[in-house]
């Protein structure tokens, strides 16, 4: 058994921070032993965090929004090349019971599904606007309630839009153990692009990762010799890299903007898989 040090306490996602309902205990939110004793058992236990360690290169490959009935076709594929993956999901509380179903298939097959807040409203703009507080009461608080109660506790989040701050990176992290952002383009010449790799060793330290934009439409798109390039790299330095994308459907299907076609999509879990480079969830990060 596995115990957690102190310094491994501040990761841990908020709504279950042993810290955060200690605090609420002297409130009248917990007054019975029974509590005392669960919260015992989570903090001698480590949870349900993953405290293990990942040793080899890999792919953190994303998707965004309530696109689940498409995501859900591709379990097969995914399970082919023994990909595990990360769904964002936004709007929790609208989801249908179809939607829901989709997810739960999702998870059952080793899929993480994290959060992408209430209304998919901008973090930092709104924090601008109104107060971050107004943003955590808003946007984050009641998004993980009702993913709680419908049987999905997210532990990682990703920022709508890419959209976010040093503040709201902080105050987010007491929330959920990983954040992502985005805007990094691996084509890109000067510095920016290491953002996008992260050394297997570092990844404990990381709290925010920041992703690629991948949305290729076909097995020859740039984006894919682009991204079969980085696998390289990734094997050679030990790395790890994130990449986001929205929907997963054919060429000529109808439906949200960005999408990432099934064959681009076959094409890069394959070269992937040749190359013996993993594709993580954000759960079987450390």
């Amino acid at each position: 058994m596995r115990h957690l040090n102190i310094m491994e306490l501040s990761f841990y996602p908020y709504h279950l921070n042993i810290f955060s309902e200690l605090k609420n205990m002297g409130k009248g939110r917990y007054r019975n032993l029974r509590t005392v004793f669960i919260l015992f058992i989570i903090i001698i236990t480590g949870g349900c965090k993953n405290t293990g360690k990942i040793t080899e290169p890999g792919v953190i490959l994303t998707f965004d929004d309530r696109n689940m009935l498409n995501w859900e076709k591709q379990i097969p594929l995914f399970a082919k090349y023994n990909a595990h993956v990360t769904f964002f999901v936004d709007r929790f509380d609208e989801l249908t019971p179809e939607q829901l179903q989709a997810l739960k298939r999702l998870k059952e097959a080793g899929h993480t599904i994290g959060c992408h807040g209430l209304r998919h409203r901008k973090a930092a703009e709104f924090c601008e606007k109104f107060s971050v507080e107004d943003y955590i009461v808003a946007e984050i608080e009641p998004a993980i309630k009702v993913m709680e109660e419908k049987g999905f506790p997210p532990m990682c989040f990703a920022y709508p839009n890419s959209n976010h701050s040093a503040l709201t990176d902080s105050v987010l992290l007491n929330y959920f153990r990983y954040l992502r952002s985005g805007g990094i383009r691996i084509d890109d010449s000067s510095s920016n692009k290491e953002k996008a790799f992260v050394p297997v060793n570092d990844i404990r330290g990381k709290g925010r990762l920041d992703g690629v934009s991948f949305h290729p439409k076909s097995k020859n798109d740039d984006l894919v010799l682009q991204v079969k390039d980085a696998i390289k790299r990734l094997k050679e330095n030990n790395e790890l890299l994130v990449l986001y994308a929205h929907d997963i459907r054919n060429l000529g299907e109808e439906g949200p903007k960005n999408y990432i076609t099934v064959e681009a999509l076959d094409e890069i879990l394959s070269y992937a898989h040749k190359y013996q480079i993993k594709f993580y969830s954000y759960e079987e990060l450390p």
